[in-house]
């Protein structure tokens, strides 16, 4: 069977929880920003509803994309913060995007750990201690593409969903450089 190629060849990256989806697609070549969105599935009632919005979503970028890059689920206990119910569900609902982007793109996604892939994506970016990561990522991504209005809450601060688009390009971003560093070996 002879493969399909895209009509275009650009980078889906994919932050994924059970309650936003960030999605950034990213032209592999010049890294310019060609889309951003998320998808709120947080009144969506269960798994398999999750994943039904979500493919309308993703529906809408048939024929542009030609590689898919999805953060890894977080599979480790910080305390204070996840159960062993909660990562047994979001490793659920990862794997079942990954096979999602594999039938509707027809390529395999290449998963990234968010630490690997904010060094490869913004290698001069520091964290310094105290800081909050997502937000110093976020401020990196709006000097990089400033193009990009992120929606503010009356009070000024980011709405939660510009946080998952930002750590989406950060994983578009991080596979463009895999991509690169490969065609230049």
């Amino acid at each position: 069977m002879k493969e399909i190629k895209p009509v275009a060849d650009y980078v889906l990256g994919l932050d994924i929880s059970t309650s936003i989806v960030g999605g950034a697609i990213i032209d592999k070549e010049d890294k310019s920003l060609k889309g951003l969105f998320y998808v709120d599935l947080s009144k969506e009632k269960g798994l398999l509803n999750k994943i039904k919005a979500l493919k309308i979503e993703l529906q809408k970028y048939d024929g542009l994309i030609g590689h898919v890059a999805i953060e890894e689920p977080l599979v480790m206990f910080k305390e204070g913060f996840s159960r062993a119910q909660v990562l047994s569900l979001l490793s659920q609902f990862n794997g079942m995007c990954q096979l999602l982007t594999f039938l509707l793109y027809n390529t395999e996604p290449v998963m990234y750990n968010v630490n690997t892939a904010r060094k490869l994506s913004y290698p001069n970016l520091k964290f310094p201690a105290g800081e909050k990561r997502k937000e110093l990522v976020l401020h990196e991504a709006q000097k990089i593409y400033p193009e990009v209005d992120f929606p503010l809450k009356k009070t000024g601060k980011f709405k939660d969903q510009c946080y998952d688009m930002a750590d989406a390009i950060v994983i578009s971003r991080a596979h463009v450089e895999g991509l690169n560093h490969e065609s230049n070996t």
